[in-house]
């Protein structure tokens, strides 16, 4: 009988152990940097967006993204020296009115103004559209920031389709337990060429969508290498330079 006993706890054992082992394989699973890209869409419950109307105010601006299954409308509205400024941007237009009536903007301010418009956007709805024609993304591989595991996935633009910002590159920290991205960085060249490091700060769900805000650093030294800004922030040496926040969200989905 106990010899009995011992058999079955060996047995009980073993199967544990394969389970064990089969659960690791399928954790390990060399995803690669579109597949990584597409389950954190999906934990960030970002294909709600496709069609929505989301609502939010960034450093005083009134702000709002609109979508349609692949026709969107950006608009962004605040008062300059007593005037009503209202940006809009969509997929066949860039605007600018002044106390509702449209002006003629000379085409590189009108860049700028889509530009910054599509940028607040972007980030205030990130993973979203991180799956587009133009988006080239690489799995770097599995790095550990505060004793937390993460995917490493470096995203670049085509230059067809990318738009005006299609240099920049992006590195992103999707968090290998749950797929959400706990971190990000990425290079760009405006009036000036630098270096941002963001951690996600403040996450909250908005109708099944997870918004975030974000500390804002930058690199103390000079010229960093973008896939190190992990180490940098690990060991204390970014500076933050600001917050990212996200406020007054209401999400309204069609």
């Amino acid at each position: 009988m106990h010899v009995l006993y011992i058999c079955e706890m060996k047995k009980i054992v073993l199967l544990l152990l394969l389970t064990a082992l089969v659960a690791c394989k399928v954790d390990d699973k060399d995803y690669t940097g579109k597949e990584l890209i597409h389950k954190s869409i999906q934990a960030h419950g970002s294909p709600f967006l496709d069609q929505s109307t989301m609502e939010f105010k960034f450093r005083g601006t009134q702000y709002e993204a609109t979508r349609n299954k692949g026709v969107f409308q950006y608009s962004r509205e605040f008062i300059q020296d007593s005037l009503r400024i209202k940006d809009v941007l969509s997929n066949n237009k860039k605007e600018r009115y002044i106390n509702d009536s449209l002006i003629t903007v000379a085409d590189s301010l009108l860049n700028g103004y889509a530009s910054s418009l599509n940028s607040v956007v972007y980030f205030a709805q990130l993973p979203y559209s991180l799956d587009g024609d133009a988006i080239i993304s690489k799995k770097i591989g599995i790095d550990t920031i505060l004793n937390n595991k993460y995917y490493e996935v470096k995203v670049t633009f085509k230059e067809e389709g990318g738009g005006e910002d299609h240099d920049d590159v992006f590195v992103y920290w999707i968090n290998k337990d749950n797929y959400l991205i706990d971190y990000l960085a990425y290079s760009y060249c405006e009036e000036e060429c630098g270096y941002r490091f963001r951690e996600s700060v403040n996450r909250r769900t908005v109708n099944g969508v997870i918004i975030q805000d974000y500390k804002n650093y930058k690199a103390v030294k000079t010229n960093p290498d973008l896939l190190q800004l992990d180490d940098l922030f690990e060991k204390g040496q970014l500076e933050l330079v600001s917050e990212i926040k996200t406020e007054q969200v209401k999400l309204t989905l069609d």
